[in-house]
């Protein structure tokens, strides 16, 4: 029994010296955390709970040539309620006046504010949704509403900023227009204006403190220390909205007849370089289509015989021929090397002119003049085309520029088919902005300037001159005349877009793709410009694997769109529109407006319509039209004759 007693008190001395020593250390560790360890936990804590947090800045806007929007910053507010920092008397005062507010102003039931409200605050819900996507004027009148006016802790309110991005257009020159996004540490990607003049359109970021709270939500703590952001400027393109949306539309429209894979559109104001519409549109499965690549910039292809031009040119420049040159297509078949250079037309042209030659786009004729004229000397003819410029990238502020490519002897790949198969676009490989810079620089007498899509300043563009003459006055003369004669005369491939009220100058081109393989498949071009005889515009249509059964030649496919993007233009040139008074509503018919007809001026048939269809219109008859409202359908009008001016209310 005493041995018991004995085991039973060595236990317990044991167990109570554990305790003892447990406790000291519990003691002792208090004491350390407190005072010795405790101004960094306490540091910790903070630095979990209240942090800076980084303030993105409002993105700065993308406007049009005329000051139309192409893509905004738009702001809106979540707004939030804490239950748990508002007093209960607070609470019972202001809470029904508040709702009351609420309901008024964003046209909701009075219960539906109120339960939000109560139930936050019985439930000790810290970030507790009151309303989304609330704007500045609403959010500025909800900051003086009873308890909401007593701020951030005692009121409650907390407020949550979003910056969205607005594109007015929608999906019409979206891949130009472009986007960006943050990737991580100060870095970005995207496409487009918008990535390229990122760093102008960014502005710098702000600082706000912020309290964690529950739920992993953060609530701004305002303090005299918070860095307020810096807004992005703006950025002033030379698209215009109105050209755009015709460009758009017309190649939509072609591709779509055609069942064709992808194309692109570009309209260069001749003088200056500015773009004024660039549209590129990819086929879906679906066999819908939208801006899938920026093709008119990023892809490079074999031209096929849109090339001859800058053959013929180097041919004329360096006296090898001339346009009354004589040449035998030999029954419309050549061969070099055992492959064959066939003409579209079987038989060929007999013995023709290499005037007529290029009007007929005779492949054997061009291939057979240049040829014989640089087959001892291919370098000649290659370096006269890098002289001009044809080997050299644009270096246009839009990123992703492909390469072009002009055979060179000195190449590793040169072969003996090298020269004859590049003289009509073969082995050459150029995108449809490069092309249409070469022909512009031939419109422009000479002068190749750099294709542009954003101005200087709001009102000024830069022009930027690549090469101040690609050629003699002479030879250029000579290369404009062919243009023509491609189009104004009889047999031409272009004839079948000749205009009775002005001249358009271009060259049709039908390439091959595909060609190794029994399945050929075709690219359909046409590049020129118009007026003719006094160019305002160069433009360029490139349409990729259409429908073969229902055609694949440049000037079935192609042409006919360059035709009615220009026709379209000339039309709203204000000094031509008189030239075009065909009948009263001609402006309608080609402007495809859902059957608006404006007769004297007569504006009542407006309601409903579309604005960007009805904008160029309006502009051409001379008025000057303000918009107010949040879309793009008009609700109504206020028209002042006498200031030739329309306010226009949108839905």
């Amino acid at each position: 029994m005493e041995t018991n007693q004995k085991q039973f008190l060595y236990r317990l001395y044991f167990v109570a010296s554990i305790l003892i020593v447990l406790g000291l250390g519990i003691g002792y560790k208090i004491f350390h955390i407190q005072y010795i360890d405790g101004n960094n936990y306490r540091l910790v804590a903070k630095n979990n709970t209240i942090q800076n947090k980084t303030i993105s800045p409002e993105r700065g806007n993308i406007f049009s040539d005329d000051g139309s929007l192409l893509a905004a910053s738009t702001i809106s507010y979540d707004i939030f309620f804490d239950g748990v920092t508002v007093s209960n008397s607070n609470f019972a005062k202001f809470s029904s006046s508040l709702a009351k507010d609420l309901s008024d102003l964003l046209e909701k039931d009075y219960d539906f504010f109120y339960d939000k409200l109560r139930y936050a605050k019985e439930n000790g819900k810290r970030y507790y949704l009151i309303q989304r996507n609330v704007s500045v004027e609403h959010l500025n009148k909800i900051k003086k509403m009873p308890l909401f006016k007593l701020g951030g802790v005692s009121g409650g309110l907390i407020v949550e900023k979003k910056n969205l991005r607005d594109y007015p257009l929608n999906k019409i020159a979206e891949r130009t227009i472009g986007w960006e996004r943050k990737i991580k540490d100060n870095k970005f990607n995207g496409v487009g204006l918008e990535h390229a003049f990122g760093s102008v359109l960014r502005g710098k970021d702000g600082m706000q403190l912020m309290q964690k709270i529950s739920n992993g939500k953060w609530k701004p703590i305002y303090s005299n220390n918070q860095i307020e952001p810096v807004s992005g400027s703006d950025l002033y393109t030379t698209l215009n909205v109105g050209f755009q949306d015709i460009t758009h539309h017309s190649l939509l429209e072609q591709l779509e007849k055609f069942q064709a894979d992808h194309g692109t559109a570009i309209v260069m104001e001749t003088s200056t370089g500015e773009i004024k519409a660039i549209s590129n549109l990819g086929r879906t499965d679906e066999g819908k289509y939208y801006e899938r690549l920026n093709y008119a910039v990023g892809e490079n292809y074999e031209p096929g015989s849109t090339f001859k031009l800058m053959s013929v040119i180097a041919a004329l420049e360096d006296g090898k021929a001339d346009l009354d040159t004589m040449v035998d297509t030999e029954n419309g078949i050549l061969s070099f090397y055992g492959a064959k250079v066939r003409d579209s037309k079987e038989g060929g042209y007999g013995i023709i002119s290499l005037k007529d030659a290029f009007k007929y786009s005779s492949n054997t004729g061009i291939v057979k003049i240049i040829n014989d004229a640089y087959k001892d000397n291919p370098e000649k003819f290659s370096n006269r085309l890098y002289n001009m410029g044809l080997n050299d990238k644009l270096g246009v502020s839009i990123l992703g520029e492909s390469n072009p490519k002009i055979p060179h002897p000195k190449d590793k790949d040169w072969s003996g088919l090298s020269l004859p198969w590049m003289v009509y676009g073969y082995g050459v490989l150029l995108s449809p902005l490069q092309i249409l810079t070469f022909y512009n620089a031939v419109a422009n007498g000479g002068e190749m300037v750099k294709p542009i899509f954003v101005k200087k300043n709001k009102f000024k563009s830069k022009k930027i001159i690549l090469n101040p003459s690609i050629a003699s006055k002479s030879t250029l003369n000579k290369a404009k005349f062919l243009l023509e004669n491609v189009v104004n005369d009889d047999g031409g491939t272009g004839s079948n877009i000749k205009s009775s009220i002005y001249k358009i100058a271009g060259k049709t081109g039908t390439g091959q793709v595909d060609y190794s393989s029994d399945d050929i498949q075709y690219i359909s071009s046409f590049v020129g410009y118009f007026p003719a005889d006094k160019p305002m515009y160069s433009c360029i249509v490139v349409i990729h694997k259409p429908n073969k059964k229902m055609g694949y030649y440049g000037n079935t496919v192609a042409a006919p769109v360059f035709k009615k993007i220009a026709d379209k233009i000339y039309s709203l040139t204000p000094k031509n529109k008189k030239t075009i008074s065909v009948e009263k509503n001609y402006l309608n018919e080609i402007m495809n407006v859902d059957s608006l007809i404006l007769v004297d001026n007569n504006f009542s048939e407006i309601k409903g319509k579309n604005l960007k269809n009805i904008l160029p219109m309006l502009e051409n008859l001379g008025y000057k039209v303000r918009m107010s409202g949040g879309g793009i359908v008009i609700k109504n009008y206020k028209l002042n004759k006498t200031k030739k001016s329309i306010e226009v209310e949108l839905i």
